[in-house]
């Protein structure tokens, strides 16, 4: 049966040319031999590579590692985004097959605002290269095409309506992780909160063949005489597994006169297979004074209410968190005796 071919250039990304190329859709009455309709991966954990891009160029690259997912090699992809992709990957459905007018226009719109989306394995195999195009009229169904066939579909997720285009594109900077601390607990070797306007609360944590000491910053406070409860260390370590930042604010105008103040507390972390981490807390009313509870075991306050704080990151982001969240990370030397 006699088809017209239809090759197109969607973008060049570096490293060499990328080429988009979708063959126009059966004649009316074809059987339909030879479509491809999977577009669908069951089982995600294969899945170690994906690179999804633009006609403009505008891409992203998203690799697992030993210690999570990264975007473009330098960032941690956020869990919930990534499995948002796995999600849609898995359940992603053909809804319908379009007539071969809607098919010439899917064709047309994904060649010049489409999107192209690649999934690899451990081991660079390719697994499942599509496109996705715009939505339907009803917006409830989402074009796609599978890589070298010759039929646009029309895709959904059963059971959820919407389109399905937004879940593989966001801004890179989306993508990236807004944790301040990910750390495994296990991992832990060193960690000092420093409080610069309360040094008698200061104190660090040392990991010696399992067991831990706790110990102040500040020649100023007597050392404990008892040993420090494991279990109460341990439990505190658990909380810099994730913590999670509002928003990151690079851009913020006011990030290097804030970073100059005294903070209220300064975390630094050093451990295995990690990079060694310092992080300074600013209330966002940078002019409050401190003071410390004197009751054993209470959450160090600020005087008056901070709801949040600016964040220098030594690995190099300036970000917003909440009291609400990192408050429990705010204790005294005596939080780890009994």
């Amino acid at each position: 049966m006699k088809k017209t071919i239809l090759l197109f250039i969607l973008f060049l990304i570096i490293g060499g040319g990328t080429y988009f190329y979708i063959k126009q859709a059966p004649d009316k009455g074809s059987s339909g031999k030879g479509w491809d309709t999977t577009l669908t991966v069951p089982d995600t954990d294969q899945i170690y590579r994906i690179f999804i891009a633009k006609k403009t160029g505008t891409h992203y690259n998203l690799e697992k590692k030993e210690d999570g997912w990264y975007v473009n090699g330098k960032y941690r992809v956020r869990p919930a985004k990534i499995d948002y992709i796995f999600e849609t990957l898995r359940r992603q459905r053909v809804k319908f097959i379009p007539t071969k007018g809607a098919s010439e226009n899917a064709v047309k719109a994904i060649a010049s605002t489409g999107i192209k989306v690649e999934t690899y394995d451990a081991e660079g195999n390719s697994i499942l290269n599509f496109y996705v195009g715009g939505m339907t009229s009803d917006e409830r169904g989402t074009y796609m095409i599978r890589e070298n066939s010759n039929q646009p579909l029309v895709m959904h997720i059963p059971g959820w309506e919407g389109g399905l285009r937004v879940r593989f594109w966001d801004d890179p900077e989306n993508w990236r992780d807004r944790s301040v601390f990910r750390w495994d607990p296990k991992n832990i070797e060193y960690l000092k909160v420093d409080y610069p306007r309360n040094k008698s609360q200061s104190f660090e944590i040392n990991k010696e063949a399992d067991i831990y000491t706790v110990l102040p910053v500040y020649d100023i406070t007597a050392v404990a005489k008892e040993a420090p409860d494991q279990d109460a260390v341990r439990e505190y370590l658990k909380l810099y597994k994730s913590k999670i930042s509002e928003n990151f604010l690079n851009d913020f105008p006011g990030r290097d006169s804030i970073s100059q103040q005294v903070p209220f507390c300064e975390i630094t972390i050093k451990g295995k297979d990690a990079k060694d981490q310092t992080v300074d807390f600013f209330p966002e009313h940078i002019d409050m004074e401190y003071e410390m509870p004197n009751v054993p075991g209470r959450v160090l306050a600020n005087k008056g209410s901070v709801e949040r704080y600016y964040v220098n990151n030594s690995y190099g982001d300036f970000q917003l968190v909440q009291q609400l969240v990192f408050g429990n990370l705010f204790v005294p030397y005596s939080n780890f005796f009994k």
